[in-house]
């Protein structure tokens, strides 16, 4: 039998079920694994298509060698990542997709990425 309140119920049930799909699909974990001869004192990352970068995700911490972080990153459809050492020095690693989980900086430019 059809009543209103049946009907609310339903209607409520699935707008709360698409808010909490947006919220998951806005944000992500992303693991960044140092695995370069440098501290990491600055992690910036911004979407590909972007000519200026994010905030420093890490700012006030660092990624010593041989360490790993997860971070919450927005969804991209690709983006793209700059590293900084304590002495301000960068490397850029380009295009990454969007559903990558995980990122091995190796240093000289080399990433590997899952």
């Amino acid at each position: 039998m059809f009543t209103w309140k049946k009907l609310t119920a339903a209607i409520l049930t699935s707008l709360i079920g698409l808010v909490f799909a947006a919220a998951s699909a806005e944000a992500a974990t992303l693991t960044l694994v140092n695995q370069s001869a440098s501290e990491i004192h600055a992690i910036y990352i911004s979407d590909s298509g972007s000519n200026d970068w994010e905030e420093n995700v890490i700012e006030g911490y660092m990624l010593p060698s041989g360490n790993q972080l997860n971070i919450q990153i927005p969804s991209y459809r690709s983006f793209d990542l700059r590293v900084e050492d304590e002495d301000g020095d960068y490397e850029d690693y380009h295009n990454f997709p969007g559903n990558t989980r995980q990122i091995t900086i190796r240093g000289g430019g080399q990433s590997q990425y899952r």
